[in-house]
This record gives C-alpha cells, sequence and structure tokens, in this order.
C-alpha cells in the first residue's frame, strides 16, 4: 500500500495530521524568533550596562581630579607634598588601581624656564629637563603620583612634543573645561598599550574668565589622569560572558578638539568573528569626546530551554495525530472536529505563550530570585543571581548552603522581609532587602521557598554621600557667614549652625519652633513687621534684614538674608539663610554719624556760606547761610556740579571768571580772601569775599573742599 492509496482511503486523517505537523514546525519557527529577539534584547542591556559601567566609574576617578582642582582654585600655591598627600587621602590607588598616573603640568613660558628649573632644584636637586629644541612655552610636569610612575621617565617633564597631550590642554585651557585626549599609544608602559588622559585646567583664582583671551591669561597648569584602554574594560566587570565580542570605537565625534579626526576601533576582544551574530551598541560620553561601545554574539549565546522544543514536537505529533483519528471517525461531524482542533491549538498556545512570558519575567529580572525543595537544596536561580555568586559558586543548582542569610533555609508560613548586608568577592559591600515567602503545591502543602533579594547599594551609598554633603556644606557656611539657619513654610526655625548657639548665650529651645519676631521686638516698628512679614508671605527673596536681639543683659544686632526654597514639584518647603553679627560695626557707623551732626549743626549756625565740594566738583553739603545768599534750595543744589549754583563775575566789567574751586584744587593748597561778585540765581549780583580751603582725611590725602563766601 502506497502513499496515493493511504491519501484516498484516508483524506481527513493524513491531512490533519500534515496541518498539525505545520503548525507545530510554524510555533517551533516563531519561538526561535522569539528567543532571537530575546537575544537581541539582552544585549542591548548589556551594552548599555557596560557603557554606564564605564561611565560611571570614569566619574568617580574625574571627581578625584576635580576635588584637586579645588584644592589649586583654593591655593594656587600648592605645593608637591601637599598634592601627593590629597591624593593619598583620597586612597585613590586603592580604590581606583587601574588608572597609569595623575599628573600636574605646568606652564612655563621660555623666559621663565631657568627660574623655575632652579627652583624646583632646591626641592630636588636631581630635577632637569630635556630640551629637544626651543618653544615659547612648555608644558612640564610639576607633580606627578605615583612618583615612581613608568610613564615618568619615558615620557620625560617636558610633554610639549606629545601631540595628543598638547592637544587635550590646549583645548582644556581655551574652553574652560575638563577634556578627553585622542587614544595614543603609551611608550613607556608594558607593551605599549594605547590610553587616553583626562586633562582640567587650572587657572588663577578670583580672575575673569569670559573670554578665551582671560582664560588664557589666567591659566597656570592642567591636571591630567592618565589611562589604559585594557584597564577601562576592567570596569565592565566580571559578569562578562565568555561568548560575548566587545568592542571599543572612537567616533572622531567630540566637542571642537579635532573636528578632521577619523572614526576608528580603538578596542577589540580577540575571537573568532561570525557573520551571524547580533549587535548592539551604547555611547559612552567623555569629557569633549565619545566612544561607543558594541557587544557582539550569536543567539545560541544565551541559554534556551531546549527541553521545551521536544515538548512542542512530541506534543504536536501527538495531538496531530489523535486529531486526525478523531476525525477520519467523525467524518460527517467534520466542522465540530475542526472546531476542537483549533480550540486545543489556540489553548496550547495561550499556555506555552503564557509560560514564556513568566519564564522571561523571572529570567530577566534585576533582583536576585532563587527557589528552594523543602531541604533546602537550591532548583532554581535566574540569570541575575547565577552572575552574582558566579565567583562564590560557579554552579547553583543543587545547593543547600545559604547565600545571604541562614533564614534562607527556613519555611516560613507567611512572606517575611528582612536586610542584609554581603561581600562580594570583589570586596565591595552589597547591601539587599530580602524578601522569604514558603511555596504551596496543588494540595496546598510547603513543597519549598523562594527569596527575591533587591539589591539597595546605590540608595546606601546616595544616603552615605548625602551626609557627607551636609557635613561639607555646613564646613563651609561657618567659614561664608557666622551662621547658617533655615524655617519651614510657617516661617518657624527648625535649623541653626552649632556655632551661633556656641557664641552667644542662647538654648536651642529658645530659638527651634519660634517665629523671627517671637525672639525679639529687634527694636523695629510694627510697620517694619509688617513690611517683612508681608514679603515673607510673598516668598520672595530678602537681604540685609536688620534688628537687634537680646542675649541676656546684652544686645546683639544682626543682618540676616535669605531665601525661599521648594521641592521638586515646586512646592513652597521654607527659607534658608546665613547671619552676622555687626554690633560692633553699628556702634562705629553710629559714632561717627553724631560726630557728623555735631559739625553739620556749627556750620548750619555760621553766617558766613559755606559749600562743601567732593573732588569731581559736586556740591555735598550747604549751610542755611548758603542757601540765603544763593536764592536756592538745598534739595535741588546737593549732587549738582559746583559751576551750576555758583557763578562769579569781575566786579569791573562783569565778566565770567574762573572759580575759585577750580584755582585751588589745581595750584595752591590754601588761597587768600578776595573780593569778587557773586551772581545768585535769580541773576542778582552781590559784592563777597571769598576763600577755599582743602579737606583732608586722618592719613593726609585730599578727600575735597571747602568754598566760604560772605557779602561785603
Amino acid at each position: 500500500m502506497n502513499i496515493f492509496s493511504l491519501f484516498r482511503r484516508y483524506p481527513v486523517a493524513l491531512r490533519t495530521f500534515l496541518v498539525g505537523l505545520l503548525l507545530t514546525a510554524c510555533l517551533q519557527l516563531w519561538l526561535n524568533f522569539q528567543h532571537q529577539a530575546h537575544v537581541q534584547t539582552q544585549l542591548n542591556q548589556l551594552a548599555h550596562l557596560y557603557a554606564e559601567r564605564i561611565e560611571s566609574r570614569l566619574d568617580a576617578e574625574i571627581n578625584i581630579l576635580r576635588g584637586i582642582q579645588n584644592a589649586f582654585i583654593a591655593n594656587p600655591d600648592l605645593d608637591k607634598k601637599t598634592f601627593t598627600a590629597i591624593l593619598k587621602q583620597q586612597n585613590i590607588q586603592g580604590r581606583f588601581p587601574d588608572f597609569v598616573s595623575v599628573q600636574f603640568i605646568r606652564e612655563i613660558i621660555a623666559s621663565d624656564l631657568e627660574r623655575f628649573i632652579k627652583n624646583r632644584q632646591f626641592d630636588d636637586p636631581a630635577f632637569n629637563l630635556k630640551q629637544d629644541s626651543p618653544r615659547p612655552v612648555y608644558q612640564i610636569i610639576d607633580y606627578i603620583f605615583p612618583e615612581h610612575a613608568v610613564l615618568h621617565e619615558s615620557e620625560g617633564l617636558e610633554i610639549s612634543a606629545q601631540t595628543a597631550n598638547l592637544i587635550a590642554i590646549e583645548y582644556a585651557r581655551d574652553q574652560g573645561r575638563g577634556v578627553a585626549s585622542p587614544t595614543y599609544q603609551l611608550k613607556g608602559y608594558k607593551n605599549a598599550p594605547l590610553g587616553f588622559v583626562i586633562r582640567f585646567p587650572v587657572y588663577t583664582p578670583n580672575k575673569s574668565l569670559n573670554n578665551q583671551k582671560e582664560r588664557r591669561a589666567a591659566f597656570i597648569g592642567s591636571l591630567g589622569a592618565t589611562f589604559t584602554i585594557d584597564k577601562m574594560i576592567l570596569w565592565i566587570g566580571h559578569d562578562v560572558e565568555k561568548n560575548i565580542r566587545i568592542q571599543l570605537q572612537d567616533t572622531g565625534t567630540t566637542s571642537g578638539l579635532n573636528d578632521t579626526e577619523k572614526s576608528k576601533i580603538i578596542y577589540a576582544t580577540k575571537s573568532i568573528i561570525n557573520h551571524h551574530e547580533l549587535s548592539a551598541s551604547s555611547l559612552i560620553q567623555f569629557p569633549g569626546r565619545q566612544w561607543r561601545l558594541s557587544v557582539f554574539a550569536t543567539s545560541g549565546s544565551f541559554p534556551r530551554p531546549y527541553s521545551l522544543d521536544y515538548f512542542i514536537w512530541i506534543l504536536g505529533v501527538s495531538l496531530s495525530a489523535f486529531i486526525a483519528f478523531l476525525l477520519q471517525r467523525q467524518r460527517n461531524n467534520r466542522e465540530s472536529a475542526l472546531d476542537l482542533a483549533e480550540q486545543i491549538t489556540q489553548d496550547l498556545r495561550k499556555n506555552e505563550l503564557h509560560y514564556q512570558q513568566v519564564a522571561q519575567l523571572t529570567e530577566d529580572a534585576h533582583d536576585l530570585i532563587i527557589s528552594r525543595d523543602l531541604n533546602g537544596k537550591i532548583t532554581y536561580a535566574n540569570r541575575a543571581a547565577r552572575i552574582y555568586f558566579a565567583d562564590n559558586t560557579p554552579i547553583l543548582l543543587g545547593k543547600n548552603k545559604p547565600l545571604l542569610l541562614s533564614a534562607e533555609l527556613a519555611i516560613n508560613e507567611t512572606p517575611i522581609q528582612q536586610e542584609c548586608q554581603h561581600r562580594h568577592s570583589d570586596g565591595e559591600l552589597h547591601y539587599f532587602e530580602l524578601t522569604l515567602f514558603p511555596l504551596f503545591n496543588q494540595d496546598n502543602e510547603h513543597s519549598g521557598s523562594a527569596m527575591f533579594a533587591h539589591n539597595t547599594t546605590p540608595n546606601k551609598e546616595l544616603i552615605i554621600e548625602l551626609q557627607k554633603s551636609r557635613e561639607r556644606f555646613s564646613a563651609l557656611v561657618d567659614l561664608a557667614a557666622d551662621w547658617y539657619w533655615e524655617q519651614d513654610k510657617d516661617f518657624r526655625f527648625t535649623q541653626v549652625s552649632p556655632g551661633f548657639f556656641n557664641s552667644y548665650a542662647l538654648s536651642r529651645k529658645s530659638v527651634i519652633g519660634h517665629y523671627r519676631w517671637e525672639l525679639s521686638d529687634g527694636r523695629l516698628s510694627t510697620e517694619e513687621w509688617r513690611i517683612h512679614k508681608a514679603l515673607l508671605e510673598a516668598h520672595r527673596s530678602f537681604h540685609d534684614f536688620i534688628y537687634t536681639l537680646k542675649v541676656g543683659t546684652d544686645s546683639l544686632i544682626v543682618r540676616i538674608s535669605g531665601q525661599p526654597f521648594y521641592n521638586e514639584q515646586g512646592e513652597f518647603l521654607g527659607y534658608r539663610g546665613v547671619g552676622y553679627d555687626i554690633t560692633a560695626s553699628r556702634s562705629n557707623e553710629q559714632a561717627i554719624h553724631l560726630e557728623q551732626q555735631r559739625i553739620a549743626s556749627i556750620l548750619n549756625s555760621m553766617a558766613d556760606g559755606v559749600i562743601t565740594i567732593a573732588l569731581n566738583g559736586d556740591v555735598e553739603f550747604i549751610n542755611p547761610a548758603a542757601v540765603r545768599l544763593l536764592n536756592c534750595r538745598t534739595a535741588a543744589s546737593i549732587g549738582k556740579h559746583i559751576d551750576h549754583i555758583y557763578r562769579v563775575v569781575s566786579s569791573e566789567d562783569h565778566s565770567p571768571l574762573t572759580s575759585l574751586f577750580s584755582i585751588a584744587l589745581d595750584f595752591v593748597e590754601k588761597n587768600p580772601a578776595s573780593r569778587t561778585v557773586l551772581l545768585n540765581t535769580h541773576q542778582q549780583s552781590l559784592l563777597i569775599q571769598e576763600s577755599v580751603i582743602h579737606l583732608k582725611n586722618s592719613k593726609g590725602t585730599l578727600t575735597g573742599l571747602a568754598l566760604i563766601f560772605r557779602p561785603v
């Protein structure tokens, strides 16, 4: 019996069986496509993750350079000993052992080179420079850490001939920001690997840096950290799959450093290139530079449940044969048989899809997921758990020892949550939030337990860094002002610097939780307090608000400034600001004011006209007698030039005369009295006698003139 006769005898059965095989094959192809898409997603995530690791590690090391840059801003004459002490204090070799060296390169013009060498030889008699060719400006390694860095001798102290380094130094200097140099071979290093330098400029503090010319004039030198490409790859971590190929490419995209540079590959894993590889890439942003990290892998590099393929084929063949048998027997009920086959196929697809989704979600989760049986043996560990424990326990399945806590082996009736710490094999301390819960079978009996471990290390490190930032902020505020304060949204004090309570006889309970106007009336009027409260209600900044506090039997005059602050949603949270003790300065101002009042009363009582004049000729004071003689108003005269209100002419022909003020200012210190004719604001003439005397301060410096005149 051949196949044609079977087809004529059992047409429905054979067609149904072939259709079932075709559907099974399509399902197999769809699963293959889904796995390939899953692998592509994994590669995209890995490329992004590896790029983020390199960027975050580079940011941490750049912060070291920024710290040294700030140290130079605080002390431009930072010496080599302090430079080395800062790096040792930062424990840079312990925290970041994969850098080559950190250098401070000083820019020396040719005329200062000999003096610089002599100064350096006082500290280091062996110090010398190899001057291959004369240059107008030299870039010299002044300080280097560690001192035994291998590049110290090979590159030499004078690095102006190193093109990549020089380009980065000049760009950082002109732009006023950090920049990464192009990659180049580190010839003094073992096997001369590819490397690069990150440069940050150092300028003389308190100088304007608004344009390129000003930045070049204020430039002192640059800070740099040298890295090798090979060691940067180690930043990716120990979880790099052996069957994944990594490639680093300098895109040539810069911020103006070298616009003509072409893209080039600077690192590639040595492995066989497969044309069926999948790839993914992610950009790595450097200061002033951009790299691209690419990962390559075949779809077979990532595990997939091959047992599911056998199950699908066995199930597909079995169901196809069974349905074919039923349809052949119920040939007359063909429509119902086809509907049943379609329903069964759809149910299988739904169950398979649900199983695949749950398995993929569990496998791709970032949390560590581990399940155990009743004996404590591990029956499942997702990818995150396998990667994290790969060094300590390469094979997790079947292990019955706790990985993070001994509570993992217990079978609890209800889920519990617990926090723990775990030191990884790389020496870093990680913080986890664990959720332990029991597993039950279909009969509601204990079948084991499961653990979800969420890594909270970034949050813990953020809290620690936040505390350090607060301590640094408090120290800086203590230097910049006498004290620092904060108020809530109701304007009650919530925080005041400890130095305020240490300096004055005030307790925290008498200040914290109180309004400013509850501490004292401040010797201010009701209207002044009303204006201040209205400003606070409007959430506006205020500056130099002065009031008086009672401290025991003494009075304390304070000057405060504050500004409102808000949360990320723009909601008003309160005020923060600083305060100063101005008691002593206010006392001096009052004494000066009283003396000025005494002098003014004497001048106002004089019968002669008196006008005090600034060196630029503006009227500063005019007494009543002068106002009467000039027939002018005091308010309209103050601040005007003397020639606008005081004009004199010759007594013979009434021709204009040069003012006595100009003569006294240009020639003699004291002028004898002279007779002349004064023209007041109404052009009325008056015969007067005038004289000028010089006004000087306590140091003998000329500060103005006094014009004295009276009618004859």
